[in-house]
């Protein structure tokens, strides 16, 4: 299986070629709950992370709710 390298906050990571952003939050146990993702300054809706495919040099952004007052 051939592998590409994508950063998700600015750290390289090597995932599997094609892989979904749903594939890549599973396979390196990312929070999920709470979260939004970004690729590239665009922030993916939940709704699509099984249908988008990550690309090689892609950024990924991690954004976690934290509440406060």
């Amino acid at each position: 299986m051939s592998h590409i390298t994508i950063s998700i906050n600015e750290q390289p990571e090597q995932v599997a070629q094609s892989s979904s952003l749903s594939d890549i939050i599973q396979a390196l146990s990312l929070p999920d709950l709470g979260c939004v993702f970004a690729i590239n300054n665009a922030v993916v809706p939940r709704s699509q992370w099984q249908q988008t495919i990550v690309n090689e040099g892609d950024s990924i952004s991690l954004f976690q709710a934290i509440a406060g007052g």
